[in-house]
């Protein structure tokens, strides 16, 4: 169905391009997947590979649009675990324009799984059934539209996305695979960079408290996976370095004398010469 016919842009995407929130090329990947995305439900089955295939792109490349696309909440993809394989990815406020939701506005991010959608309710239709509202109530609501002054967007704080990719970058490095953060910990980020300003809480200091989060080997932190909603809601216990696991037993801060060395100690003190074994 996708193959004939006219794909509706999304006019206010613009916007999002003015303050920050995407580029020209983030934009383009959007509206690529939403072209391919079926017009009944807005869903693409596609995955990083086949979007690299499709654009003559690196899948690394690939693979970084969809994730930024997705902490934008433009998108909403469903992985399946441990495959490469195309998966299914829900285009937020996509325009079905087939089947029995259409006029309505794929709701990505309240679908609870590919086969359970929600949907935005469109224009309220007619009691005839009619397929279009009158032209003259689409004349009144460009009118009133244009009365309408739109609310200047709050600038996008500067450090967001650089610790983003920092953070990313370094989880990849770490556990070899790209982390899977949800909302809680997006919402947690912004709450955190939202409640202290850049004098307060300079990039710089919350890259270092990422790096000691990230190295801390202490076991209920390490079973966390660097979780970056955890890190953000915790940010001053790791102010100091990272959390080490306790020393084992019969060493004290990590820095007590060996067994071994007691040992030449005594032996050294009784007159004996020791020597270290390689």
């Amino acid at each position: 169905m996708r193959d004939t016919g006219f794909f509706q842009l999304r006019r206010g995407i613009w916007e999002h391009v003015r303050d920050g929130r995407l580029s020209l090329q983030d934009v383009a990947v959007h509206q690529y997947i939403a072209s391919q995305a079926d017009t009944r439900t807005g869903i693409w089955n596609g995955s990083a590979g086949a979007l690299a295939g499709e654009l003559c792109l690196s899948p690394r490349v690939t693979r970084r649009f969809l994730e930024r696309l997705s902490r934008g909440d433009y998108l909403r993809r469903f992985p399946v675990p441990g495959r490469h394989v195309c998966y299914p990815i829900l285009v937020h406020k996509f325009l079905i324009t087939d089947g029995e939701h259409r006029g309505e506005q794929l709701n990505a991010l309240a679908s609870m799984s590919p086969a359970d959608l929600r949907y935005f309710r469109g224009e309220q239709r007619g009691e005839q059934g009619g397929e279009h509202v009158s032209s003259q109530k689409k004349l009144e609501t460009v009118k009133e539209r244009r009365k309408k002054k739109p609310a200047a967007a709050p600038p996008a704080d500067p450090r967001y996305q650089p610790f983003v990719e920092f953070a990313f970058e370094s989880f990849r490095a770490k556990h070899n695979r790209a982390p899977i953060w949800n909302g809680r910990d997006w919402k947690n980020l912004k709450s955190l960079l939202r409640e202290h300003n850049h004098q307060t809480l300079p990039l710089e200091i919350l890259k270092a408290r990422w790096n000691n989060f990230a190295a801390s080997t202490e076991p209920f932190t390490a079973k966390l996976g660097d979780s970056l909603g955890y890190f953000c809601t915790n940010l001053d216990k790791f102010a100091d370095g990272p959390i080490l696991a306790a020393p084992q037993k019969g060493l004290t801060n990590g820095n007590a004398t060996s067994h071994s060395d007691n040992i030449r100690g005594v032996a050294s003190s009784l007159g004996f010469v020791t020597r270290p074994v390689n």
